[in-house]
């Protein structure tokens, strides 16, 4: 039996440079299409194709795809304020109606599914939580998880951390939730072999530290200039480099007062795995971050990672990282001195990274996917399939 799936898709999100969402979209809709047993549509926005297809550098083209004869932003209105148009009605005969990004839109026929990616705006320790944008914000994404989890016939979370979150604050019923979860591109894991074939565990620089993401209050920016400084005053010949693009204007100008602080801008997966392999660690200080795809990468690609605690990174990272307190830059300090001081204990934290990130591959996350979709799909009651043990590796 052959199920018909129809992903969902902002287009938007397949085009650009990608973030871990844009990943999870790219890797899981095009690994589900590849399972046998499985058919599967895009169905986005017309005013998004080009010719009627898919953009040919959307990360999708090549798929299938059925046209919404509606703008995004109309589409989404009408599905926040009514029931109807039913999207299935521009991909009839579909089994699933899935969107792997928080889009919502009910179906008639079909069932509904739904991947939730983040919780940013209800974390205390978001910055800028009282403000005025964060509540607004609030009341948008609890209109949309309240109907989610009332209307939807299965949610996808891609943490525990969120998993918890959905039934605690909105009446998720455990038995439609599955924890689908993310995973680690090849090149990640390449990259790391590569690095450990070597009795030194590769050519890096101990005095330089890595941050990806940017410099911005989600991503920690206050706390990776604090570290900066701390640094400075230890030691003026240690270093950090930010990779990414997602920088407020406040922390850039911030950041060039600091020289021992460069931003190096955005690079593709494949650069940035055999990069991780020539730093010292991975400096993780997210304020928010409701998976934690990035320290993953780096035990991949046998980068150490310092960590904080904050919402999911310590369920993530789990055993495979070093922890620090974000507010205690002293305590970063002293981590960067111990592992240039030992080479071998910086070999112990690469092993120890890179079992905990052999358990997060993106066939592992298709194969959640595509077994909750068979089970969910062929049971009237909707039972909830027993995969805890896979979702969260030990």
């Amino acid at each position: 039996m052959t199920l018909r799936v129809a992903a969902h898709v902002d287009l938007r999100y397949t085009t650009r440079s990608p973030t871990g969402v844009d990943k999870h979209i790219a890797r899981m809709v095009r690994g589900l299409a590849a399972r046998p047993g499985f058919e599967v549509t895009v169905v986005a926005p017309r005013g998004q194709l080009v010719g009627g297809d898919l953009p040919p550098g959307s990360s999708l083209h090549g798929l299938p795809v059925a046209p919404i004869p509606l703008s995004n932003r109309c589409g989404r209105l009408l599905w926040a304020l009514a029931d109807r148009p039913p999207i299935d009605r521009y991909c009839p005969g579909v089994d699933w109606v899935w969107s792997p990004q928080e889009l919502w839109a009910p179906a008639r026929q079909a069932r509904t599914a739904i991947t939730v990616h983040g919780s940013t705006y209800f974390e205390p320790s978001f910055p800028g939580y009282h403000s005025a944008l964060a509540r607004f914000e609030r009341a948008r994404m609890a209109w949309f998880f309240k109907r989610i989890c009332r209307s939807a016939d299965l949610v996808l979370p891609v943490s525990p951390y969120l998993e918890r979150f959905l039934i605690d604050s909105f009446g998720l019923r455990p038995e439609r939730s599955v924890v689908v979860g993310n995973g680690v591109d090849d090149v990640f894991f390449a990259a790391g072999d590569k690095a450990t074939a070597s009795p030194s565990v590769g050519d890096y620089d101990a005095n330089r530290l890595l941050v990806v993401g940017g410099l911005n209050g989600w991503d920690g920016a206050e706390n990776i200039l604090a570290c900066a400084d701390a640094l400075a005053e230890s030691n003026p010949g240690l270093g950090i480099d930010v990779i990414g693009t997602l920088n407020d204007p406040r922390s850039v100008a911030a950041s060039e007062r600091r020289p021992n602080l460069r931003r190096l801008g955005y690079r593709p997966p494949s650069e940035l795995a055999v990069m991780m392999t020539r730093y010292l660690a991975l400096l993780y200080l997210p304020n928010v971050e409701s998976f934690g795809i990035v320290a993953l990468e780096a035990m991949a690609a046998a980068l150490p990672v310092l960590a904080c605690r904050l919402t999911a990174v310590p369920e993530t990272a789990g055993s495979g990282a070093w922890y620090v307190d974000e507010r205690r830059p002293a305590e970063v300090v002293a981590a960067v001195g111990a592992l240039r001081a030992d080479p071998s204990l910086r070999r112990a934290w690469v092993e120890r990274g890179r079992q905990r990130a052999a358990g997060f591959t993106w066939e592992a996350c298709v194969e959640r996917l595509a077994r909750a979709l068979e089970r969910h799909g062929s049971q009237s009651d909707g039972g909830r399939p027993e995969m805890a043990a896979e979702v969260r590796p030990s």
